[in-house]
């Protein structure tokens, strides 16, 4: 009769122990699908950004883009940013891509994009700047 309560107990222990870490696991998993899908929709947009700037100013193109799970790409800012794409999670930056081979700048202030949008790219020459403009269409 004494070894019930006891096993009771210990059993209760192991379950408030293994039930955060599991549920931490859980919230890991989806965090890191929500960036592997942004990290995915980055890169299509990045060969957009590479095929419009190939093809010189004046060259437009447009992208449908998918996000989910609180997930945001950020495309350019001040600095080194203006040649890169940020993801963003639950406004955290995950993860920096930098458009490279070649090197292009996405020109004006940064671009937003969250849920299902369409973008519009632009290849440009702006202040003697060469690079792309990015706008979202819808």
């Amino acid at each position: 009769m004494i070894d019930l309560p006891i096993t009771l107990v210990v059993t209760f222990l192991i379950l408030a122990v293994c039930v955060p870490v599991a549920s931490g696991m859980m919230d890991d998993f989806g965090k890191g699908s929500t960036v592997s899908a942004a990290k995915a929709e980055a890169e299509r947009i990045d060969d957009a950004v590479k095929k419009a700037y190939y093809s010189g100013a004046g060259s437009t193109g447009t992208v449908a883009v998918s996000l989910s799970g609180g997930a945001c790409l950020v495309l350019g800012g001040e600095g080194s940013d203006s040649y890169c794409i940020s993801i963003v999670v639950d406004d955290i930056v995950e993860e920096k891509m930098y458009l490279q081979r070649p090197s292009v700048k996405f020109l004006g202030e940064p671009t937003y994009i969250m849920g299902n949008r369409t973008i519009s790219i632009e290849c440009a020459i702006d202040g003697g700047s060469y690079g792309v403009k990015v706008s979202v269409i819808d």
